[in-house]
């Protein structure tokens, strides 16, 4: 059946070449277009689009509370989409709109801003949100270096120069000074220095003086003046007099590095200007061109001045990714031309080569056609598709040229174009797979990515079996009088891949194994302990030498301040009679189920009242709560009992015989009026009908929130414990528990996909190579040790976007394996099938992975971090691939296959030839 088809196939592509070579065409640009026009795809401003989860225990509260909380800092009632009925009767109808006047007292740092302005770079007391305020850091040559009046007169002239720059937040911020150690020096001087325009040498002697002091006495003045010690410790005591004023608290908090004995040394700068996000927390609107601005204007005074620009902060590279995206992409054209370059010299077409690209432009075009039907976001990250494109289409193409019979018939069209077709297919889908598995995943991006790329693929399959044959048929009838340029050294290279190549694996075949194999062994080793969830960047979207992202990637490094502005509390906000979110749509990030009441939470007996009342006391009773003051429910418990009943009268003492369930609704309510409620501690009613649906209280931790997947599990764990049976928690910021619930599903999705794809491929490698799939199965798991382990050196950490790369080392790994699998020959001794493996196959795998390396190459000049780490996974997986195909793989062959397997004509030739010679 299979035989006749195929037969079928090829013998119409044969004598319909322009059928099969426009029709594709149309198909793959016509209807995506249509399709395109009527679900128009949209490129979102927001660089976090599709980095959360769905369908994960945390991901359903997270957005339910993320819902819910906008109400409650009003009021106490909340909008569901399935309001619960109420009987009115002999109740007042609550006003629908949201009452007017100020909102609800919630805990926030944006909150204790204080109105006075501070205009002097002198202080005694500290400065309200300075670790929110943007910072530039400084890299010097040694502590000494920090001591160079003509350093520090360059620093101190850096206001003049920005001034206008920051004169433009003057209606934002409070502050007009930038805190720099000049300043710094200006006012710990004993000399009374009014600015540091007026530091002289004799004031550094005397404040260096000072200061190397204190700095024996560091960690005590750090100490004294964290949350739990508040300068009331016994070690407090202990410093001098001169170490206890609060700028030298900043200095050595803020401003210096942790260590002065290392080099180079690192200075921290505060501009008088909040970071993009303490505006936003605030609720002021400021435009991020403000922040360019600025930017360029310390880049050009660092440049004039000679300073070593390190780091910036000013939260705006989120803002800055979708342009610097757009531009990046554009790198993938000059990938493109350098494939076609390459693919024009090897088929000594350069219509080939354009026809090569126009392939994987329509596949990606087409590709497009069928995702907008699925969803309308497109994450950012779906722009690296058409580079990885490049890398995998580029090998199909010097496949079939290679293979493309000289002497054309209708059969060995036939052999030629079932044995392509089939090796593709293996090589084809054993990419996809991996792709493909990732749909499966919770992380949004995971999904959307895992779609786009695995349906261009599939796409740029059919097509390669379809317009790119039939290309080359027209070529070979219609265009063979075109004359082809010469290529230098040809015959040389020829030479040296396709004699001198396998006489050099033939006999050094045990040494290159042994090689190999410890080096993917040490790889395995370096993977395992090098190779970690991100510690200090949750998000990197830029490369790392970027000023923003140098920050992000260091300045906990080397700051104090920066791990306890990290460190936030953990709290767990827990709510009953509230439904989670649920998803309704697998691909779109905001299609998620509406806002609905929990029917099954009833509040209409005293014994459903003493169970949340129980239920709260458990939570506050927890260790790393221990919680002292009871909640609204328990303190109505108390107050019922308190209440006095009288025959004749509405009784709310649970415990009064004259009590009845009817009078509870009255009571829950009624108390509200003697008990105080707020954000944190309050019953929430139903915006439409008032009725009592639920309740909500938030419990204080001993916990802190930290960036490391390790730490944040344990207290993720820990909160776990507060979820009560009838009900949910999540934490109060929800971000917190997006980043938690993001990692948990990388670890798990990266472990899942590489297993699922290692398994689908050994399937494949044993459907082509059979008996041979063993040593094929080998390679590729030393290609994915050694890679990795590369990757690793070079300082990947296992984000979100790595996670994704390193799922395509399977497939990757199998491609060029499977090459040299293919052309393996039936008959014959080990040596010679080897040899004959090895000049088939040299050349297809070289070409493909030079191309590979090239468009990788292209997008090391990227300045995103997504575009830069496709290039450095297609650089190394490019080299790390064909060496162990060519090197460990085939050298690996010679003991797996039988020693001899039929004639060998190539033995029998050799024989001869050396029995001529002896006679």
């Amino acid at each position: 059946m299979l035989y006749h088809f195929t037969h079928f196939y090829s013998r119409n592509l044969y004598f319909h070449p322009f059928l099969f070579f426009f029709a594709p065409f149309l198909i793959c640009t016509v209807f995506p277009a249509v399709f395109l026009w009527f679900f128009p795809i949209r490129l979102s401003q927001n660089a976090e689009i599709g980095f959360d989860t769905k369908d994960t225990s945390l991901s359903g509260p997270r957005m339910a509370w993320s819902r819910v909380q906008p109400f409650l800092m009003y009021s106490n009632r909340v909008s569901f989409s399935n309001p619960r009925p109420i009987d009115h009767q002999n109740m007042q109808q609550p006003m629908t709109e949201k009452p007017a006047g100020k909102t609800r007292k919630k805990r926030s740092w944006a909150d204790n801003l204080l109105s006075a302005i501070n205009q002097v770079a002198c202080y005694d007391a500290p400065i309200p949100l300075m670790d929110h305020l943007s910072q530039i850091v400084i890299e010097l040559d040694s502590y000494d270096s920090i001591y160079n009046l003509k350093f520090l007169s360059k620093l101190c002239n850096l206001h003049s120069n920005i001034s206008k720059q920051l004169s433009r937040f003057d209606s934002f911020t409070p502050y007009r000074n930038i805190w720099s150690i000049s300043n710094y020096f200006a006012c710990l001087s004993p000399n009374l220095r009014v600015n540091c325009t007026e530091l002289q040498q004799e004031d550094l002697d005397l404040v260096r003086k000072r200061i190397d002091d204190c700095w024996l006495y560091r960690q005590p003045i750090l100490a004294c003046r964290d949350e739990k010690c508040q300068g009331m410790c016994e070690i407090c005591s202990g410093i001098p007099k001169d170490c206890q004023s609060q700028m030298i608290f900043d200095l050595f908090y803020r401003v210096l590095p942790k260590s002065k004995d290392v080099s180079p040394i690192l200075l921290n700068t505060f501009l008088p200007v909040f970071t993009l996000t303490g505006y936003v927390t605030q609720n002021i609107p400021v435009d991020v061109l403000l922040y360019d601005d600025l930017e360029n204007a310390i880049v050009e005074y660092s440049k004039q001045s000679g300073f070593e620009l390190k780091g910036l902060l000013m939260d705006v590279k989120r803002d800055r990714l979708l342009s610097a995206a757009l531009q990046d992409s554009l790198l993938a054209l000059l990938a493109a031309l350098l494939v076609m370059l390459v693919v024009a010299i090897h088929s000594q077409s350069i219509l080939y080569s354009f026809i090569v690209i126009i392939l994987l432009s329509i596949s990606v075009f087409g590709s497009l056609g069928i995702y907008c039907l699925f969803t309308d976001e497109f994450p950012l990250l779906n722009l690296v598709t058409f580079v990885l494109l490049i890398a995998i289409g580029a090998d199909d193409a010097f496949l079939l040229k290679s293979n493309f019979p000289k002497h054309l018939n209708q059969e060995n069209f036939h052999e030629f174009l079932m044995h392509t077709s089939f090796t593709m297919f293996l090589t084809c889908f054993s990419t996809v797979v991996p792709f493909f598995i990732n749909i499966t995943s919770n992380v949004i991006v995971f999904r959307c990515f895992g779609l786009f790329a695995g349906v261009t693929v599939i796409i740029n399959y059919f097509l390669v079996i379809s317009f790119l044959p039939a290309f080359l048929l027209i070529q070979y009838r219609f265009m063979d009088c075109f004359p082809t340029p010469k290529i230098p050294l040809r015959g040389f290279l020829s030479h040296l891949m396709y004699v001198l190549l396998p006489h050099v694996l033939m006999q050094g075949r045990f040494i290159f194994m042994a090689l190999l194999g410890i080096v993917a062994i040490g790889g395995a080793g370096i993977t395992y302990e090098g190779l970690h969830l991100p510690e200090y960047n949750p998000l990197q979207l830029f490369t790392s030498k970027n000023l923003h992202e140098w920050y992000d990637n260091n300045a906990e490094k080397n700051f104090e301040f920066v791990a306890a502005k990290i460190a936030l509390p953990l709290t767990s906000r827990v709510v009953w009679g509230v439904e989670p979110v649920f998803s309704t749509s697998t691909f779109r990030a905001n299609a998620t189920t509406t806002l609905r009441s929990d029917p099954m939470f009833q509040l209409d007996s005293p014994k459903k009242i003493r169970r949340l009342a129980k239920s709260i006391r458990r939570i506050r009773e927890l260790s790393f709560i221990k919680h002292p003051h009871k909640f609204w429910p328990e303190k109505f418990i108390d107050w019922s009992a308190r209440y006095p009943c009288s025959k004749g009268f509405l009784c709310c003492n649970m415990t009064n015989d004259l009590f009845s369930n009817t009078y509870l609704d009255f009571c829950l309510r009624n108390s509200t009026s003697y008990l105080p409620t707020s954000y944190n501690d309050t019953p929430i009613f139903d915006n439409d009908t008032f009725a009592l649906i639920g309740y909500t209280a938030m419990f204080p931790t001993d916990l802190k929130y930290n960036h490391r997947f390790a730490k944040l599990s344990k207290s993720f764990e820990l909160l776990d414990l507060t979820k009560p049976s009838d009900g949910w928690w999540a934490p109060e910021w929800w971000l917190m528990s997006t980043w938690f619930d993001l990692l948990q599903s990388v670890v798990s999705d990266c472990i899942s996909s590489v297993v699922g794809s290692i398994v689908f491929v050994a399937i494949f490698a044993f459907i082509q190579l059979r008996f041979q799939a063993f040593a094929a199965v080998v390679t590729i798991a030393c290609i994915i040790t050694t890679s990795s382990a590369i990757v690793t050196l070079l300082g990947w950490v296992l984000g979100v976007l790595e996670a994704v790369i390193l799922v395509l080392v399977v497939g990757l790994s199998f491609d060029y394996t499977l090459h040299y699998g293919a052309g393996l020959p039936r008959f014959g001794c080990a040596e010679h099938r080897i040899r004959e493996a090895t000049a088939k196959g040299v050349g297809p795998v070289t070409l493909a992975a030079f191309t590979s390396f090239l468009a990788g190459a292209s997008m090391l000049l990227a300045q995103t971090h997504a575009f830069y780490q496709v290039g450095v996974f297609l650089v190394v997986i490019s080299i790390t691939s064909w060496t162990f195909s060519t090197f460990f793989y085939l050298p690996m062959l010679s003991l797996t296959i039988a020693k001899s397997s039929g004639i060998c004509q190539f033995c029998d030739k050799t024989n001869f030839m050396q029995l001529n010679r002896q006679t």
